[in-house]
């Protein structure tokens, strides 16, 4: 439930717009943007709505009001794109996605953010594992103002009548080997001739990615090494899209029709509709399963992070602020990035929003809890690795890498030489 404590959420907003590395703004005081007089420029996505209410917080504080344009996330790309190709900047302080971030860094078209990073919100509680993305060569090129990863969310209903423990799969991220427990769980619910299958999940397309990540990454494997090459192939990765396989054709727990789920809308009306037993999605679906007055989980519905091989793992989905290189206010930049990532402002952006914030104290907050009953889980997510192997041509890669699984679930070739020819194939196309 958003909360309605408006008096609360304008104080925290005034609390935000007077806080600057530390130090109180007194009133009638104002830090200007150092070296320019310009205003501060903003380029947000249109859905961050969150953002573009502390433009008044960032006058308040800094002096100008900045000048916001919004910008689709689909658009996104080419906005950036065709700009700084110009050798124009967007704004001051861009929105960036994890997948664009790499690209532009490469290109020279970021300003390299370590020392905010490093110097200010690492200690200010921002979490280090929701800056995979923006690491390039050991630095950072954005800062996360939201997270979220894919998480396990499970019909306690289904659990009770197969005799279950419905509040056991709570604690199975802090138990290595558990990925056995969600399979024995599985079997025990599954009953196809009734359309009741123990898992679902989307793994059409690039969906697949997400589970194979989560697996990949769970055995100790990565999808890139530090030079950026493919080692999705490794003795990890090959176990992970076994596990898959045998997921699909020799347990049979899943939704046979997964691998023609696209999205997660397509794999969410069964669940909903109460005949899956665990849904490996997006946090939002704890909130429809919890709370719509048409699920038939509604209150039955526990969420937690992925269960665990060595360890649990998953794969990032956080939202970034960049100061491109050609920014006219580059200062003024930064300083909207510390304001957005302030304790503060970002539990108003947890406790008003759908977005999960990245300081790892507002996740926590009570008012950010009660808006977000998934935040703790999202909190414990980040504490496994949550890599995305985000790279300049990571598009590209992963289109290549998914269709290879595809043929591995289909049984046309067998784990191992998927993952091979998928490792052939981004060679030659970076040839």
């Amino acid at each position: 439930m958003i909360s309605n404590d408006l008096s609360r959420r304008r104080l925290l907003l005034a609390l935000g717009a007077t806080t600057f590395g530390g130090g109180l703004i007194m009133p009638g005081q104002r830090a200007w943007a150092q070296g320019t007089d310009a205003p501060v420029k903003l380029l947000l996505g249109s859905h961050m709505e969150y953002l573009q209410a502390l433009a008044p917080a960032y006058a308040a504080a800094y002096g100008p009001t900045p000048e916001v344009e919004l910008v689709t996330t689909p658009d996104l790309p080419v906005k950036l794109n065709s700009t700084m190709i110009a050798r124009r900047s967007p704004g001051d302080a861009t929105f960036v996605t994890a997948a664009l971030i790499a690209g532009l860094a490469e290109n020279g078209w970021l300003t390299d953010l370590t020392d905010l990073v490093e110097g200010d919100l690492l200690p200010n509680g921002l979490i280090p594992n929701a800056l995979t993305a923006a690491q390039i060569g050991g630095r950072y090129f954005g800062v996360p103002v939201t997270i979220g990863a894919p998480i396990m969310h499970w019909n306690k209903n289904l659990c009770e009548a197969a005799g279950l423990d419905p509040e056991a799969p709570a604690n199975w991220h802090s138990m290595a080997g558990s990925w056995d427990e969600l399979i024995r769980y599985g079997q025990a619910i599954t009953d196809a001739d009734n359309n009741v299958y123990g898992l679902t999940d989307n793994w059409g397309g690039v969906g697949s990615i997400f589970t194979f990540g989560a697996m990949l990454q769970g055995n100790g494997g990565r999808f890139l090494d530090d030079a950026q090459e493919p080692v999705m192939n490794s003795e990890a990765g090959v176990e992970a899209l076994t596990r898959m396989v045998e997921l699909l054709h020799v347990h049979r727990i899943i939704d046979p029709a997964a691998v023609t789920y696209t999205w997660v809308f397509d794999a969410s009306p069964a669940y909903l509709a109460g005949n899956r037993g665990f849904f490996l999605t997006w946090p939002f679906i704890a909130g429809i399963a919890n709370g719509s007055a048409d699920s038939a989980v509604q209150g039955r519905s526990g969420f937690a992070p992925y269960p665990a091989l060595e360890t649990s793992a998953s794969v990032d989905g956080s939202e970034f602020l960049a100061v491109p290189s050609f920014a006219e206010n580059p200062e003024g930049g930064r300083q909207f990035i510390r304001l957005a990532t302030s304790l503060e402002n970002q539990i108003v952006q947890g406790s008003t929003s759908p977005w999960a914030p990245s300081v790892e104290a507002a996740l926590s907050h009570p008012d950010v809890v009660e808006n977000l009953p998934f935040a703790e889980v999202i909190r414990q997510s980040y504490q496994y690795p949550v890599d995305g192997g985000y790279s300049a041509d990571r598009e590209r890669w992963l289109e290549i890498l998914t269709g290879q699984i595809s043929r591995a679930l289909a049984q046309d070739v067998t784990p191992r030489e998927a993952l091979d020819e998928a490792v052939t194939r981004i060679h030659a196309s970076r040839n």
